[in-house]
């Protein structure tokens, strides 16, 4: 589905041309002069994100009398772009990540979505999505890549004047995502462990509707690789999500996929939904888990080091292990 997408975006990038601004955009020469605005100026203010690391912004502008006019800019700054005339609602987004944060529905306002992939592996260790356990409940929810950082806005009612004068319009983007990060205190025997350990964390947004700036009800579990520190005693990962989805709060497991040296796993399950729906800034999540034990085994002699690309780790099997959370 994913090449699908990138190829309607390629399309659609196929009818944009440069402008000395570091703008793109459709060239509107063989439309009537009366229909046309030559000199609109955007602006993006990061009033609203102000530490924002944005490097280029997307921006889309709908209207019941036109196609809808997509414009690439080089920049987080904006540029002049020539327009249609007349009442427009837009859609502004950071555009750093193009591969990454897929756009469907982008020809309609209020049904553009942006989301991630579905994910094939665990990319700390290698292994294949299919193979491994799901906590209870979460076995049909997607694998899906965590988003990166992503900004955006919406505006509608948008006046858009037939003009040679220059005319300015101010976006304000805020972040879209949401900040999560996960600590595992006080482990006791990870150097056991295969130092790459991923997890999963279920029934979060799968995607984002910009023309809405509500995340979707769809429900995916993300997936994310926790690093352990310099002294073997603890493990933390920081990712972004959309959040959770509207609506009835959803119970939300974080299991944990363990390849221990002996080329066995265990599989660990956790109850987090109080610390993510009951977080007090559900954008910025902190999920502690304390006191998790891994078995304890005989040193085995260094591995060889993987193989570049495949599969690196096969796991024989997966012992399940579910833990009562110590908050």
């Amino acid at each position: 589905m994913r090449h699908n997408y990138l190829k309607s975006f390629s399309l659609l990038a196929g009818v944009v041309f440069l402008l000395t601004e570091g703008c793109a955009h459709k060239d509107l020469n063989d439309d009537a002069p009366t229909t046309i605005a030559e000199n609109v100026e955007i602006v993006f203010d990061w009033s609203k994100a102000p530490d924002s690391k944005a490097s280029s912004m997307a921006l889309y502008l709908y209207s019941e009398s036109h196609e809808m006019m997509n414009y690439w800019f080089k920049n987080s700054n904006g540029g002049v772009i020539r327009s249609y005339g007349g009442k427009h609602t837009a859609i502004c987004h950071s555009n750093d990540d193009a591969y990454l944060h897929i756009v469907r529905n982008q020809h309609t306002h209020s049904e553009m979505e942006i989301f991630t992939d579905n994910t094939s592996m665990l990319t700390g260790q290698g292994i294949s999505t299919r193979s491994i356990p799901r906590a209870p409940g979460t076995e049909q929810e997607p694998l899906r890549a965590t988003p990166s950082l992503l900004y955006g806005t919406q505006q509608s009612n948008l006046n858009i004047r037939v003009s040679a004068l220059t005319q300015t319009i101010t976006f304000y983007p805020e972040e879209l995502v949401c900040h999560y990060s996960v600590d595992f205190v006080d482990v006791e025997n990870l150097q056991s462990a295969d130092i790459r350990i991923d997890a999963t964390i279920s029934s979060l947004a799968g995607s984002y509707f910009p023309g809405r700036m509500v995340p979707s009800s769809e429900a995916v579990s993300h997936t994310f690789t926790l690093t352990p520190d310099n002294e073997m005693k603890s493990l933390h990962a920081q990712f972004y999500t959309f959040g959770v989805p509207p609506g009835e709060e959803r119970p939300h497991m974080l299991c944990l996929y363990v390849a221990l040296k002996n080329k066995t796993g265990n599989f660990y399950t956790f109850d987090v939904t109080d610390q993510v729906n009951k977080a007090p800034d559900p954008h910025n999540v902190n999920i502690k888990i304390y006191g998790l034990k891994l078995p304890e085994l005989p040193e085995d002699p260094p591995d060889d080091p993987p193989a570049q690309g495949g599969v690196s780790i096969e796991i024989d099997s997966w012992n399940t292990i579910h833990y009562d959370l110590k908050v």
